[in-house]
Order: C-alpha cells, then structure tokens, then sequence
C-alpha cells in the first residue's frame, strides 16, 4: 500500500475529512467536558486532603482570648486527652486571678461542632463535661467526656461566667469580629475557643484516665512539674555561677599575696560574714551524670532558705520539714517574705572593710591618684566586685529561687484543697 493509500485511510478512521466536521466538534467538546471533571475532581480531593491534613495536625486555633465585657486577658495552656482519647481537657490560665470567680460552679460552657470556617456543624459524639477551677491560681479547665474515642472535628466551645468581679464600661469593650452580632456575648462576659481533640497532637496523660478528677494531679503533671524543672535548671546554674564567683575571690586574694609596690602588699581582709567560708562542693551535671553541686555555708539570708531541694520535691513538700513546729506554713511564709533580701543583715558593705598593707599602713592612706599604687587599687576593687557579685548570686539563690520551689507548693496545696468542680447537668450544654 502507498504512503498515500495509507493517509486516506487514517483521514477516513479518525474522521477526519470535510464531511465529518460535526463529528469532530463532539468529540472535542467531549474531551475538554472530561478533562474539566478530571481536573476539579483532583482539585477536590487534593483539597480534602489538605483539610484532613490540617485537622490531623492542629489541636488548637486559638491560643488566646479576651472576655467579651470585662475584655480579661487569658491563654490556653494547652489540650490534653486520656489514654483512650474519650476524655479531652482545655487548660486555660487567666493573667489576673483576682479578677476571676473561684467557684466552678459560676461558669457554663457551650459547645458544638465546626468546619474550618467557623460553619456550625452536628456534634460526631455524644459529650459531657465539666468545669473545673484550680483555687485561686487563675487556671481553670473545660473537661469534656465523648461516648467514644474523639473523631476528627474541631469544637467550637463557648465559656460563660455568670459573676463578673470587674466591670468594664460598654465604650470600652471590643468583641472579635466573628463574635460579633452574637447578643449573648454581649449580654453576658463569654469567651470562645476553638480546638480538635482528636488531632495527633493532643497531649496524653494518664491523670485524666480513670471516671474520677483530681485537681491536685493534674495540676501537679501539667502545671507544676514544668514550672519545678525550670527552676531546678535555674538553681544548677545559679550553683555553678556562684562556684565560678568563689573561685575569682579565691582569685584575689592569692594576687594580693603576689603583687606587690615596692615590695608593699595587701593582706587580704577578713571576708564578710554573708561570705566567710561558703563553699560550692560537688560536681555539675556531665552527660546522663546528675550534678552534686552544693552551697555549704554558715549564713542564710534572713529572708532566704538553705534545705536540700535535690532530694524532695513540690509534690512531696518542703514546707512541713522547714516550718517550725507549732507554727503555720502561712505564717512561716509570711514572716520571711516580710524580710527584704536587701535588709543590713544581709548587705555585704565592701565600703566598710579595711585594706591593711604589709608596710603597716592602709591602702586608704593613699589616694587613688597615686598612680604609683595604682595595681593595689585595682587588685582592691576586683575582690570588692567579687564579694559584692557572690553576694547577690547567693541571695537570687536562697531567697528567689527557693521562694519559687515554694512558691509552688502553696498552689499546689491551695488547689489540692480549694479546687472546685461544677459537674451539673448545666455545666456543658452540647448542641
């Protein structure tokens, strides 16, 4: 067959000549009809995809919020669930606790289901719930039971609180932009948030397992244990700070013994009281090796404490050890916070102390002029910096950083007894 045999006869098999041009437009208008579905059908899915995605990995849309009429400020701590997943908590903290109800029982919450962009929809779960306010730490929590495990569903929660300590005059309240039009926020002080519980990023902890609620451990796991690391951390530093300070006073003190002006030198002064003798003995943490460092010392600030913090701990308690017996912890507390670290028993007056020199004289029978015994001054106003640098590490350390350890021991007593929980049947209306 010719190459020209062979055109016609695909020209006639593809209809392709002048007589088929109706044929033709079909079938090209068909194409293009099934390539729009193919795209927007992948389009859709890819969309759908991306959503799930996105539900998977977000817990939590708003980490923040303001009441809607005394505009009180607060964050969300964070979103946790059980080990099965059927019991979701919202942990919030408001920034001014005074200015917030105890008294779970004065909040209601509301909750329903939500799309991404905020549409309302059905509930996947039958839901419970309960309120719970940690005394008068400014942290509260929304708990929320599910008949099974939490399916993929963001949760649009509405708290109410029905006593309102703070009021705020109408000119001066700004509510969201979606909030908005909604009369209730206007009518009552509301706050809303939005979070999906059966995202993979919910935290776990097993102090929700259980029918149950202990305000106490939670508080302790949640809120406490983080607070305590960090200022254990701090404490380890602060060791190995005042470690290096000894070590540069020790540091003086032999260059007064080695430097001298013609052949006149500086003997050394007795230290301060607040510093005589202290000693930082041990050896800091290296690798998976726990650090022993240790303030050994004659002197506490009157406001300060000097207990082994290494081998108790908040949830175990301090404070029954260190408060005499007979004597409340409050009133304990109350005495020392009443001391003030800078009280004249606990100054290190370096102006005070006497610099004799070895020819019989004082260093302050010269003037600082005299450029002649210029390395003696110096050598004077570094350990004087020292001393003075120890002594404000030492008291950060026995009367702040101790302070916090039991700082936290007063929350967590305050609300393994002042905790309060609203359970009712309106605690949570679920629509």
């Amino acid at each position: 067959m010719s190459l020209k045999d062979s055109t016609k006869g695909m020209v006639a098999t593809l209809h392709l000549s002048s007589h088929h041009a109706i044929e033709r437009f079909g079938i090209f208008v068909a194409v293009v009809a099934v390539s729009f579905v193919l795209i927007f059908s992948s389009a859709s899915v890819s969309a759908v995809t991306n959503d799930n995605a996105q539900m998977d990995s977000t817990t939590l849309y708003t980490p923040s919020f303001n009441t809607s009429k005394t505009q009180l400020a607060g964050d969300v701590s964070g979103i946790f669930v059980n080990s099965a997943r059927t019991r979701s908590m919202v942990l919030m903290k408001f920034k001014d606790p005074s200015s917030v109800s105890a008294n779970a029982k004065k909040y209601q919450a509301f909750v329903t289901g939500s799309s991404v962009t905020l549409v309302d929809q059905p509930l996947k779960s039958n839901l419970t719930g309960q309120i719970v306010v940690f005394g008068s730490t400014g942290y509260m929590a929304m708990v929320i039971d599910s008949d099974k495990p939490f399916e993929q569903q963001i949760l649009n929660l509405t708290m109410r609180a029905n006593s309102e300590l703070v009021y705020l005059p109408t000119e001066s309240r700004k509510v969201r932009d979606d909030l908005k039009g909604q009369d209730t926020f206007s009518q009552f002080d509301q706050w809303r948030l939005f979070f999906n519980p059966g995202a993979s990023g919910a935290t776990t902890t097993t102090t929700l397992d259980g029918n149950s609620f202990d305000a106490g451990a939670v508080y302790d796991a949640l809120v406490v244990s983080s607070e305590e690391t960090t200022v254990r951390a701090s404490m380890e530093d602060q060791l190995g700070q005042m470690q290096a300070d000894l070590t540069k006073i020790a540091e003086f003190e032999s260059e007064m013994r080695r430097v001298n002006v013609d052949g006149v030198f500086i003997t050394p002064p007795a230290a301060p009281v607040q510093i005589a003798g202290d000693q930082i003995t041990g050896t800091p943490a290296v690798g998976t090796t726990a650090s022993t460092l240790k303030l050994k010392t004659e002197w506490v600030s009157p406001s300060g404490f000097d207990f082994d913090w290494r081998a108790g701990s908040v949830a175990k308690g301090y404070l029954d050890a260190i408060v005499p017996k007979g004597e409340s912890y409050v009133t304990y507390i109350s005495d020392k916070a009443s001391l003030s670290k800078n009280s004249t028993t606990g100054d290190v007056r370096v102006n005070d102390l006497e610099w004799p020199l070895s020819n019989g004289r004082l260093l302050t029978d010269y003037g600082t002029s005299d450029k002649a015994m210029k390395p003696l001054f110096d050598i004077r106003n570094g350990l004087s910096q020292a001393y003075q640098d120890y002594s404000t590490h030492k008291s950060d350390y026995q009367v702040d950083a101790y302070g916090k350890l039991l700082d936290l021991e007063v929350d967590l007593r305050n609300v393994r007894s002042g905790a309060s929980l609203n359970d009712g049947a309106k605690a949570l209306f679920a629509y």
